[in-house]
Order: structure tokens, then C-alpha cells, then sequence
């Protein structure tokens, strides 16, 4: 019988409160979708230019000879026997102007394993006069099937499209004999090269790469060196380092995991900070409650144990229907990352590092902190439990203290700012929440001022836009779930003025007052914390500056707050003016 009355008791906590689990299932889904979307971004581009590494053989070195008879057959021979003759493409190229612009040849061996050319559309060429072309970028033109194009006094017919795994950019890249001009035109004969001017060479450890590690970089530095000593004295030797493409793609997958690691530890605190707040003040409403079951003898595990289990539920659920939200927002940021460079497919992988990582600590520490509040709470006897808690005293605020300013003000903003001033747990928390929610909107609108004006920056956009949609509907999370617990709290009080005589606008007025004016402290706080987050961040990013920021920035943010503040007490206005007088009136004071 006792346990058939605690299992009651368990389901009707969760039909009681089934705003706050939504609220609270809201909260973790947004929290942990953004967490586990941002953070999984620099893991996914890894696994991506790996997988694209390794099946195309991306060549790790490339050595171009200065001289007009280009390597000699002593200097090739030397680097077959070195790398190994399967790991060595030979090749010829040259540039020319064509109406001031520069088109690139290559006479290239489409049999060799090293640097595989990806065919977009087309076939490889059948004979001697067909021809392949790279395909379109910003700067390169596009060329379609069955185009007739002349080289040095020949034509060719174009029968493929292709993609150069060493050509990733998606706006210019660079030529090698025309100081300051773009490739405009690149084209691959399959002819024999009349001479080798160019030798690409893969280390034969693929693994050793693992986008840009440590010991790659050590084992590049050490083979640019043995190459310069031992082949002939007019070649440069480069690497991918030198290929700004590969590069800076893997140094901007970098930055996004670096830009996560903050932001994902800055929404886990809010996230922490409201759901604390949450089961804190659900402990106190049930205090006769908890008094009650005491009384009939369950053990105080068993009675908290329904609150760990309403908030694990609410944590557990939420983070399931996250990984969608997640994942979907990592494939949008990846494929943003195609507006600058020509990205591999997104990769399916298998493990989620910064879901699991993210939800784990969600789910723990969530449940840990309910915990907590819980035993805390019930640790007291029953007839303390039962007893009403005490009211707050009615001491003056510090601006009764200055008459030029208090005299001035109506009964209603005494009344309400008695109210925020007295109430400081409230206060403090629900201030705290919008300064956190502010921050993170700020640092959205300053990261997208930079990548908007930094060369490179186009893919970090995404992630800007993101950080800006996730901040925002924290922010109302926050400030709906806080105000929706204030407005439980305060039926009785509500219900006093209905009695009195105040119509529906006045009471919604005399409850939302105080949150706007917490929300108003706590987007000013916001933008001042913001700016230091956002310095912060730049230089532990090494990219933007705060004076790259905007000023309408410094502007748009609070309103961006206070617009979320407000959505949120609209939402609650149906529920403030259908308080049950009668009721609300009858429970214990």
C-alpha cells in the first residue's frame, strides 16, 4: 500500500509538472544540440580530409625544378628508390597567358596511384586529342563535355571534368610563374611529358598524416631537408603546409573546435545554472509534500528518488531527440565550409565524441544537482517541512535611501522594485541566466562582424548564425522557465490582486515589471561581460579583434534579450490571468 502511494505520488509530480519537464527537456535539447553540433564540426572535417587523403593519395611533397631541362634522371631515380617508385608521380606543366589571363598544363599519368584526379562528370580520354578540364570555381571558368579548346596550336575536345585534390579552393588559386595573377583555365593532357618539371611524391605511412599531427609535421621537415641535400639545387620543395587550401581548411577545423570548447562550456553553466534553480524551487513547493511522505515513513532516497527520476527523464529524453538536432547542425556548417573550399563528402562516422561527452555531463550533472537540492531539502524533520517557510521581511531596498529618486516613483515601481530587490536568490539567478544568454548573442554578432570582413572568415559565418539562434532561444528558455516558477510561486499573490480589483493587464504588468527590469541589468551586465568574452576568445583563437565589431552590435544585442524577455512573458500571460482565485487563496500562508 505505501509503495502503491509512492508510485502515485511519482506519476502525479510528472502531471503536475509537465510544463517544467518540457521546459526543462527544451532547455537540454537546445543545449546539448548546440553543444554536440558546433564541437563535432572540427572531428567531422578531420575525418573527412583524411578519408579524402588517403583515397585520392593526395601527394605529401611536391618538388618543381627551376631549370628549363627540368630534373635530371639521376634526381628522379633517387626519389623513387627513397619513397618507393609507386609513391612518385612524374610529371610536366606549364602556364601562359591567354588574353591576359593564366592557363595551366598539366601532361599527366592518369595511371599513377599518386594524386588522383576526382572525376565529376565525363570520362577519362580515350586518345590523344581529348582533353580534361578542372572544374568551375570562382576563379576557374567552367568548361562543359564536348568544349573544343586550343593548346599551343592544337584543339582538343574536352570529355571529363575533374577535380584536382591539390586545387581545393573555391574562389583563386594562385599561379606559379605569374606573380599576383589566378589560375583562370587548368587542363590535363594524357600525353607523355616531353620533359619532368614537376615530381609528387606520397609518403608511403598514409597515416601519418591525420590532418596536419604532430609527427607529420616533424617527418615533412625532416624529408624537405634530406630532399634539398641530396637532388639538385634549382628545386623548391613543398608541402601541403605550402597548399593554403588543405591548410587553412584544417587550421579554420581547428578554430571551430577551439570556438566549441568555450562556447560548449558556457551553455553547459547556464544550462546547469537554470536547472539547478528549477528543482530548487520545486523543492520548496512541495515541501508538505515531502513532510508528508516522511511522516508515512518512506526513506528519504525514495522520496528524492522521484525527483532525480523526473529530471533524468527530462535530461535523458532530451539528449536523444539532441543528436538530430546536432548532427543536423553539423552538416549545415560543413557544407558551409563549401563556399570557400571544395569539400569532401560528409563523412559517416561512427562515433561522437562531443555527443557523447556533452550528454553525458548533462545527464550527470543534472541528475548529481538535483540530487543534491533534494537532500538537502528532505533532511529536515516533517513538522519543519510542514511549517510555511518564512516570509521575507519587509526591509527597505538602498533606494529608499536616496528621496530624490524614490519619491519620484509611482506606488507600482515601489511595489516592483521592492519586490526584485528583496528576493535576491531570485534575482541574482534570473539576472544571471540573461548575462550568460547575453554574452553568447554578443559573441555570435562579433564573430560574424570578423568573418564577415576577414579574408577566409566565409565559413565561420555559419557557426555565427548558429551561435546567434542557440543564444536566442536559450535566452527565452531561461527567462520563460525562471518567470513561469516566479508565477507559481506568487498565485496566491496573484490571486490577492484580482480580489483588489486589478484587471488582467495590471496583473500581468505587476509581475512582468520585475522581470524586465532583471532582464534590462542583466543585458547591460551582458554587453559588458560580452566584450571581454569576445577579446577573450579572439585571442585564444588568433582571429578578429573586438574593434572589428560593429556598432549597431553593441546595440542590437540587448534588444535582441529584452525582444526573447518579452516573447517569453507573453506566452506566460494566458496562464497569469487564469490563476484560480479561490484556490490559489486557500493554500497555507
Amino acid at each position: 500500500m505505501v509503495m502503491k502511494a509512492l508510485s502515485r505520488c511519482t506519476i502525479r509530480l510528472f502531471k503536475n509538472q509537465l510544463s517544467r519537464f518540457f521546459s526543462l527537456l527544451i532547455i537540454v535539447i537546445v543545449s546539448i544540440g548546440f553543444m554536440a553540433g558546433i564541437g563535432e564540426v572540427d572531428p567531422v572535417i578531420s575525418v573527412a580530409v583524411n578519408d579524402y587523403y588517403q583515397s585520392q593519395n593526395v601527394a605529401d611533397l611536391y618538388l618543381k625544378s627551376g631549370s628549363p631541362s627540368g630534373f635530371l634522371a639521376q634526381d628522379v631515380q633517387w626519389l623513387k628508390d627513397k619513397f618507393g617508385e609507386e609513391n612518385v608521380l612524374t610529371s610536366f606543366s606549364y602556364e601562359y597567358l591567354e588574353e591576359g589571363q593564366v592557363v595551366r598544363v598539366y601532361s599527366h599519368d592518369l595511371s599513377s596511384p599518386v594524386n588522383k584526379l576526382e572525376l565529376i562528370d565525363g570520362r577519362l580520354p580515350q586518345n590523344s586529342q581529348e582533353i580534361l578540364a578542372e572544374r568551375e570555381t570562382e576563379g576557374i571558368k567552367a568548361h562543359k563535355i564536348g568544349d573544343v579548346v586550343s593548346i599551343s596550336g592544337a584543339d582538343y575536345t574536352v570529355c571529363g571534368i575533374v577535380a584536382n585534390p591539390l586545387l581545393v579552393y573555391q574562389n583563386e588559386d594562385m599561379s606559379f610563374q605569374y606573380e599576383d595573377k589566378h589560375l583562370c583555365k587548368v587542363f590535363y593532357l594524357p600525353s607523355p611529358a616531353p620533359l619532368i618539371n614537376d615530381v609528387y611524391v606520397s609518403l608511403a605511412d598514409r597515416a601519418l598524416f591525420d590532418s596536419f599531427s604532430d609527427d607529420y609535421k616533424q617527418e615533412i621537415h625532416s624529408l624537405k631537408e634530406e630532399i634539398s641535400q641530396n637532388v639538385s639545387a634549382d628545386v623548391t620543395v613543398l608541402s601541403l603546409y605550402e597548399n593554403l587550401g588543405l591548410y587553412v581548411l584544417s587550421a579554420y577545423g581547428e578554430k571551430v573546435g577551439d570556438i566549441a570548447i568555450i562556447f560548449v562550456v558556457f551553455f553547459l553553466l547556464i544550462t546547469l545554472l537554470v536547472v539547478y534553480s528549477t528543482m530548487s524551487r520545486l523543492f520548496d513547493e512541495e515541501r508538505n509534500q515531502i513532510a508528508c511522505m516522511k511522516t508515512l515513513g518512506h526513506s528519504q532516497g525514495k522520496i528524492v528518488g522521484r525527483y532525480v527520476l523526473f529530471v533524468f527523464l527530462a535530461s535523458l529524453l532530451g539528449g536523444l531527440l539532441a543528436f538530430g538536432v546536432g548532427q543536423a547542425l553539423t552538416s549545415i556548417i560543413y557544407n558551409a565550409f563549401n563556399l570557400q573550399y571544395r569539400m569532401p563528402a560528409f563523412p559517416k562516422t561512427s562515433y561522437h565524441p562531443f555527443f557523447l561527452v556533452s550528454f553525458i555531463i548533462i545527464l550527470v550533472s543534472n541528475t548529481l544537482l538535483t540530487l543534491f537540492a533534494g537532500l538537502k531539502l528532505s533532511s529536515g524533520k516533517p513538522t519543519a517541512l510542514l511549517a510555511p517557510k518564512m516570509a521575507k521581511s519587509g526591509k527597505k531596498v538602498f533606494l529608499e535611501k536616496i528621496p530624490a529618486v524614490w519619491n519620484k516613483l509611482s506606488f507600482r515601481y515601489k511595489s516592483t522594485l521592492r519586490n526584485v530587490l528583496l528576493f535576491k536568490g531570485r534575482f541574482f539567478m534570473t539576472v544571471l541566466s540573461v548575462i550568460g544568454s547575453t554574452v553568447l548573442v554578443f559573441a555570435g554578432l562579433g564573430l560574424l562582424d570578423c568573418a564577415s570582413t576577414t579574408e577566409g572568415g566565409s565559413s565561420l559565418i555559419s557557426i555565427s548564425i548558429a551561435l546567434l539562434v542557440f543564444s536566442a532561444a536559450l535566452c527565452a528558455l531561461v527567462v520563460y522557465n525562471l518567470t513561469n516558477i516566479n508565477v507559481g510561486e506568487r498565485k496566491r499573490e496573484i490571486a490577492t490582486l484580482m480580489v483588489l480589483g486589478y484587471n488582467d493587464k495590471e496583473v500581468s504588468g505587476y509581475i512582468f515589471r520585475e522581470i524586465y527590469i532583471m532582464g534590462v541589468i542583466g543585458a547591460l551586465f551582458g554587453l559588458i561581460f560580452g566584450y571581454f568574452f569576445v577579446d577573450f576568445v579572439f585571442n585564444l583563437i588568433d582571429f578578429g579583434s573586438v574593434a572589428d565589431i560593429n556598432w549597431w552590435s553593441y546595440v542590437i544585442t540587448p534588444v535582441i534579450t529584452m525582444f526573447f524577455c518579452f516573447l517569453a512573458t507573453l506566452l506566460l500571460k494566458k496562464k497569469i490571468v487564469k490563476t484560480d482565485m479561490n484556490a490559489s487563496l486557500k493554500s497555507i500562508e
